[in-house]
């Protein structure tokens, strides 16, 4: 009997951790996976390995690129099942309704998927009781039910990311930044973010926020250290969930790797003693959440319950110890004004951010603040543009310039301590030969950030950004 193949594609020239820790698992459990990147560009090498699945990992902004390479795989792999899994796919499930989607994987994939490859003998009825799974069969679509979220225990167990296709992309092995997880899931409910409609589907099964072992963190990190890097980048939601696993994680993190990392947490966790522990450990940046210099709408359209008080409280500690920050930032509501996007800056002047990093918000799908946007609940996809580095989606066009505007020069009016009227005469109405050069001055500061925080070479930025802005 033929052993079913699977192979994730995706078009970005990076680590993607979700597809690496689901091809090491399916590794583990005996079957065939793989990862390609550019699909269509390598339709050559795909159909040599003529999977049985193709997979793909969704964020709303891929839609479009994800539904037309579903289609191109399937006109040149008719024999091939696509399947799309992800937070996009996770909330609109009814994409598989799109001509060249066969299969949909709501939430966590690793048992799915497993169970799938497994079980599948060419007809879609022999994997009908998949959990997790939307599998159309004719004109029907079987849906099933959502299976346990895998425990903290389950999490330490899974292999360690699969990178085995670093050798056929010799940019990836050579880029000095490097990602690793530690946890899954978040403690918040913000309304631009899917986390508030994950919790309500994973509803009694099983808790939200997991941490591996410290161990099996670092013994992944043993081996990663073999690969040439320069920083490595820990993108969990929380990295600072509990004051004793950082704490054992630094201690030995200093003494196995001794390499240059960042990490993401709350104003609320970043104290005293832990930043002096992760500047011992080697921690380069830390990244937090402002989002807006306006508590009120931080803390009631944005759902965020951080006050004022503790992002100057998270700025002194890291000031204090000597460790770089990055504060993500946003703006965009429609009825936000000059006065509340300056507070954004300002906030941001008073605390001295080294790395200034703003968005346009966009209200991606299934998210509260898509329904406050769009005026009510709607379970259609609503407008938003693929880069949140480009344009809002609201209607109000003189809202739109002021938004592009302010978000290109935001890091640039941050360090050089913009007054509020020059920030209304830079953004308001700048003179055209002016404005033409808002995006290179934006470029300027997030590429030299960039370099800064991972040790990245302009032609690596160069590449990232071809595929990803």
């Amino acid at each position: 009997m033929r052993k079913n193949k699977i192979v994730l594609v995706q078009r970005e020239i990076e680590d993607k951790l979700g597809p690496m820790i689901l091809s090491a698992y399916l590794k583990t459990k005996g079957h065939d996976s793989r990862i390609l990147i550019d699909p269509q560009k390598n339709i050559k090498i795909l159909k040599k390995i003529d999977p049985d699945f193709i997979g793909i990992s969704l964020l709303s902004p891929s839609v479009d690129w994800a539904i037309s390479t579903c289609r191109y795989l399937k006109k040149h792999l008719p024999g091939a099942k696509t399947i799309l899994g992800g937070p996009h796919p996770t909330f609109f499930p009814k994409i598989i309704e799109q001509e060249g989607v066969d299969m949909v994987c709501i939430g966590e994939g690793e048992k799915s998927l497993s169970h799938l490859l497994e079980n599948y003998n060419g007809s879609p009825d022999s994997v009908a009781d998949t959990p997790n799974l939307w599998i159309k069969s004719g004109k029907k679509i079987i849906k099933n039910p959502i299976a346990p979220l895998l425990t903290a225990d389950e999490l330490t167990q899974l292999p360690h990311s699969d990178r085995s296709h670093y050798k056929n992309y010799p940019a990836l092995k050579k880029n000095p930044h490097k990602k690793v997880w530690t946890s899954r899931g978040c403690a918040y409910s913000c309304s631009y973010c899917f986390n508030q409609q994950y919790k309500q589907i994973y509803k009694g099964l099983g808790r939200m926020v997991r941490q591996r072992s410290v161990d099996s963190v670092i013994d992944e990190l043993v081996e990663l250290k073999k690969i040439s890097w320069q920083c490595l980048e820990i993108p969990d939601d929380h990295f600072l969930i509990s004051e004793d696993w950082t704490m054992e994680f630094c201690e030995k993190y200093a003494k196995l790797i001794n390499m240059p990392f960042t990490c993401c947490s709350t104003a609320k966790m970043i104290k005293h003693p832990i930043v002096a522990a992760l500047k011992k450990a080697g921690c380069k940046a830390i990244y937090f959440a402002v989002e807006t210099g306006v508590e009120k709408i931080r803390r009631e359209t944005y759902n965020k319950p951080i006050k004022d008080e503790d992002i100057y409280n998270a700025a002194d500690a890291l000031h204090s110890n000597g460790v770089p920050f990055l504060t993500f930032n946003m703006i965009g509501l429609p009825d936000e004004s000059l006065e509340d996007i300056y507070q954004t800056i300002r906030i941001n002047q008073k605390i001295r951010t080294p790395h200034p990093w703003c968005s346009i918000l966009q209200p991606y799908p299934g998210t509260k603040i898509a329904e406050i946007m769009n005026g009510g609940a709607d379970d259609s996809q609503p407008k938003f543009t693929y880069s949140y580095f480009q344009m809002s989606p609201i209607n109000d066009t003189q809202k739109q310039k002021l938004f592009f505007n302010a978000q290109k020069l935001f890091a640039h009016m941050v360090k050089s301590n913009t007054s509020y009227q020059n920030f209304v005469r830079l953004v308001q109405n700048p003179p055209l030969k002016i404005n033409a050069l808002y995006p290179l001055v934006f470029y300027w500061n997030y590429g030299n950030d960039l370099k800064q925080r991972y040790g990245m070479k302009w032609n690596s930025l160069f590449r990232y950004w071809l595929y990803s802005v």
